[in-house]
């Protein structure tokens, strides 16, 4: 089964403003999602998964994100990962991620998994036991495969 990927946007490298207080990062070249894994992209990693629409899969722990790049990685011969902190923000404040009002999953972590989105791209959160509403989105490795 032929597995299409995810539409993404190359984020050039370079200094960005990032954080609350706001400070400069440098942050790589990173292809990022334009929007989060919907159902029906989950439902070809978990077929039990649904429903399988066009809405943005939630409710998964972190390891199930990480579990889907994993598995996205092996179907398409490209690294996928969840994006840091630091890649999400730059995004969001560059305008190129389409739905980022719902919490998301990154591969972050300062004192537990860190979340980002919401209502403000530079505010920290972390995961708690009610992960209803948090969704992912991936990042495409630039390097390598």
């Amino acid at each position: 089964m032929s597995v299409a990927e995810p539409d993404t946007v190359i984020v050039p490298p370079g200094d960005a403003l990032l954080g609350d207080p706001v400070r400069t990062e440098h942050v790589n070249v990173f292809a990022i999602a334009r929007r989060p894994v919907t159902n029906a992209e989950y439902a070809r990693y978990r077929p039990a998964h649904a429903p399988a629409d066009d809405a943005p899969v939630r409710g998964l722990s972190w390891a199930d994100a990480v579990g889907y790049c994993r598995w996205l990685t092996t179907s398409t011969g490209h690294i996928y990962r969840l994006p840091d902190e630091r890649e999400w923000e730059k995004a969001a404040r560059a305008g190129v991620l389409e739905e980022p009002g719902q919490l998301e999953w990154t591969n972050s972590w300062a004192e537990g998994r860190v979340l980002r989105g919401g209502d403000d791209p530079a505010r920290r959160r972390y995961a708690g036991d009610d992960l209803a509403e948090v969704g992912f989105r991936v990042v495409r490795g630039m390097t390598g495969r």
